[in-house]
């Protein structure tokens, strides 16, 4: 059992947990973190044939959860859609479709191999969107030496010009030259994905390239540059107004500035549970509402449990997702203004009774209510998502007709998925060092089968984490005073019974460290497409 499964423990008693061969009966347990229950799996289901067998695929070739895989599937359609397409659920309204998503999984379980399987179509539709656009950059490319040239010629006559009424002609004649060399433009290579930007290299990378950009990295390094790694403050603009669509500039950059009208910036950061304490727990991220405006998924952690070999995906799940994205992307990317799909009716109805019941759950008392400032956003970010998934089902024309019922309903439920993700993601952010110092301890001594230990021997297990002595008493300190553990008169530890109760299919990912037997490097040994 991992250590983050001490939070799935309730207080219900059974009639063996409470025994110990040769001593008293033990009472129940307090939870360390309150009883909560698991997150619910990813709905799978919701995605048409050739991406679910996709996302399914990989989850069985790097034996992960599907969430995992299923979250990268999400922000790869909006890589692909973000800026193209708006949803018009009612006149005046229009939600567009990209979005902000965080998985959450600690180190080892395999982020980078999923990673590399589900944006590979991305990349290859940048490199043919490269080929097609290299033949125009170097015409401009020419042009505007041509002109720079007949420019600086231009003011090399007028600068020697004696006659003043010759000498006014060159002069005027120089000026329109200077400006007609300015006037050509030589466009950069066409980018969709990138692994990280500044906040000031992001905006002139969306300016460049049509308004939007998507960073999908299997790193967290994104939520350092956003706590102000590079300028030491925060820079938030082009992450609020990126997801917002609202214009933005940036006049520091270069000389000239950069602007974007209408801005559609993807997200999408594969992150470890320390990172999403310290992304969630960052004052001024907080404060100004960036991570309410992230969809989070917190994968269940299969590692004990993983197959050694595992079967790779078929290959024609591989090259039907990889064709479909790809030119969904190369596509969509050649589009200057987006396209607006409505609902049908019936999709309507869904959609309005969704929204009532989001309304209601924000009340006192309500399941949104401890997350208002994310659930104020919920109605929103479900529509982005019926995007995504009709633009999924109807890759080749979806921009032509409604979303109808199916696509909402699929929606909704994608978005009570990303809901109750999101709240296990705020007992992460909010639980304390003492706590997962135990939840630890905890889950190594029942993932060591140590039923019965010396604090020697506790100690030598944790002490890449607990190096001091006097660390590992509090923690027991704090274990026994909770129920889990319990001293003996010959000074030897026993472990409730309870914690190796629980059932091995229910691990979610909050562990807060590696087991210190796991190298922390075991995701960098992993092959391109899977484990090796």
């Amino acid at each position: 059992m991992s250590a983050a499964r001490l939070h799935l423990v309730t207080n219900q008693q059974d009639a063996t947990a409470g025994q110990s061969p040769g001593g008293p009966l033990w009472d129940v347990p307090v939870p360390l973190t309150g009883p909560t229950a698991a997150p619910p799996p990813f709905p799978v289901e919701v995605f048409p044939r050739w991406l679910g067998d996709m996302v399914t695929g990989v989850a069985q070739f790097t034996a992960t959860d599907p969430a995992m895989a299923g979250t990268l599937a999400m922000a790869v359609l909006s890589a692909c859609a973000g800026g193209r397409l708006e949803v018009e659920p009612v006149a005046g309204w229009r939600e567009p479709v990209n979005i902000f998503a965080a998985v959450i999984a600690g180190p080892g379980e395999r982020k980078s191999p999923v990673h590399r399987a589900m944006t590979a179509p991305l990349f290859a539709a940048q490199s043919t969107l490269a080929d097609a656009a290299r033949p125009r950059i170097a015409e401009a490319a020419a042009l505007r030496d041509i002109a720079d040239r007949h420019a600086e010629q231009a003011k090399t006559a007028a600068a020697k010009a004696s006659d003043p009424h010759k000498r006014d002609e060159a002069a005027a004649e120089a000026v329109a030259a200077a400006i007609a060399a300015e006037a050509i433009t030589v466009p950069g290579l066409p980018k969709l994905i990138v692994d990280d930007a500044t906040p000031e290299a992001l905006i002139g990378l969306m300016a460049a390239n049509g308004g939007r950009m998507a960073i999908i990295s299997d790193e967290g390094g994104i939520f350092d540059t956003l706590a102000g790694r590079y300028s030491g403050a925060p820079n938030l603009d082009p992450y609020l107004k990126g997801h917002a669509g609202q214009p933005m500039s940036n006049e520091r950059q270069t000389r000239e500035g950069a602007s974007v009208e209408k801005p559609a910036l993807t997200v999408c950061v594969m992150a470890q549970p320390t990172v999403l304490r310290k992304f969630g727990g960052n004052a001024d991220l907080a404060g100004r509402g960036l991570p309410a405006r992230f969809l989070f998924a917190l994968p269940r952690s299969l590692a004990g449990w993983r197959p050694v070999d595992t079967p790779p995906v078929p290959e024609q799940v591989t090259v039907g997702y990889r064709h479909r994205v790809h030119d969904l992307a190369a596509t969509l990317a050649e589009w200057t203004d987006p396209a607006v799909v409505t609902l049908t009716d019936d999709a309507s109805r869904v959609r309005r009774a969704a929204a009532e019941q989001v309304e209601t759950e924000l009340r006192p008392g309500g399941s949104l209510y401890d997350m208002r400032e994310w659930g104020n956003k919920l109605s929103g970010a479900t529509l982005r998502l019926a995007g995504l998934l009709h633009v999924a089902h109807h890759p080749a024309d979806g921009w032509r007709r409604p979303i109808d019922a199916d696509r909402m309903a699929d929606a909704v439920r994608l978005a009570e998925f990303f809901a109750a993700h999101y709240r296990t993601a705020l007992t992460t952010i909010g639980s304390d060092a003492a706590v997962e110092n135990a939840r630890y301890v905890l889950g190594v001594l029942t993932g060591k089968g140590m039923t019965t230990f010396t604090r020697r021997e506790l100690h030598r297990r944790v002490s890449r984490r607990l190096p001091k002595s006097d660390d590992v008493s509090a923690v027991l300190a704090e274990l026994a005073a909770l129920g889990w553990v319990r001293s003996g008169p010959d000074g030897r530890y026993e472990l409730h019974p309870r914690a190796t109760a629980e059932d091995p299919g229910s691990v979610d990912t909050l562990t807060p460290d590696p087991d210190p037997d796991v190298s922390a490097g075991q995701e960098a040994h992993e092959g391109v497409n899977g484990p090796r």
